[in-house]
């Protein structure tokens, strides 16, 4: 990957960063609607149908959520993929598995211990099951990558320079201006990277809620039920 030091093109740096931002918060628009769309479905019982089947509908899907399942799924994968590709700073990338399972695994054990009135109260055992499933694929992967974190080896675009390569451009330089500090401007964006990645989160859960919000006619709270 391209590496970004004292004399990284600003415009370069800025039209990376854009997309970053982009492709993040499209990315969590998509989980948001995933993740929204199995919970209106579990609250009809978990199964559903819509359109032309050669088998007779017993429940219509709520209103605008197969589409937005299916958006949710692949465009937030092309989203994930334009981030993955222009991240500045740490890569959230392998989180996206995590947030994925851990967060389905919720609504499994959300509807497992409080099932829809259509199940006849109780408990559903099999939706636990998932939870516990899901929970394991989502939660092992995250330990993983914490541990990674922790230990100076999470994913992230080099922001190293190389001396060499440093000391030639230098060589270059004109004037009595001083040389730019290639780890302050390593800091800085990865500081900067780290705030706009936090907004970009925020940006796409609230932006997955309006659209989700628009396209079924109904409301979403963070209570959820």
């Amino acid at each position: 990957m391209t590496q970004i030091d004292a004399y990284t093109p600003t415009s370069w740096v800025v039209r990376r960063t854009v997309l970053m931002v982009v492709g993040l918060a499209g990315a969590t628009a998509g989980l948001v609607l995933v993740f929204l769309g199995m919970r209106a479905v579990m609250e009809i019982g978990g199964a559903c149908a819509s359109g032309n089947t050669p088998f007779e509908i017993q429940r219509q899907c709520p209103k605008g959520v197969p589409g937005l399942m299916f958006g949710g799924i692949f465009g937030g994968l092309v989203f994930l993929g334009v981030y993955t590709v222009n991240t500045i700073g740490p890569n959230l990338t392998l989180l996206g598995w995590p947030a994925l399972f851990l967060s389905l695994g919720y609504n499994f054990a959300d509807y497992g211990i409080d099932p829809p009135a259509s199940f006849g109260g109780g408990v559903s055992v099999g939706w636990l099951v998932c939870a516990v499933l899901f929970f394991l694929m989502g939660g092992v992967p995250l330990v993983l990558w914490i541990m990674a974190v922790t230990r100076g080896r999470e994913t992230k675009v080099p922001t190293t320079i190389d001396q060499t390569t440093l000391r030639e451009r230098l060589r270059m330089s004109t004037g009595n201006a001083p040389a730019p500090d290639p780890e302050a401007r390593r800091r800085t964006l990865r500081t900067m990277a780290i705030a706009l990645q936090c907004a970009a989160i925020v940006g796409g859960i609230f932006a997955g809620m309006e659209l989700f919000e628009w396209a079924t006619g109904s409301e979403v709270s963070f209570g959820f039920r």
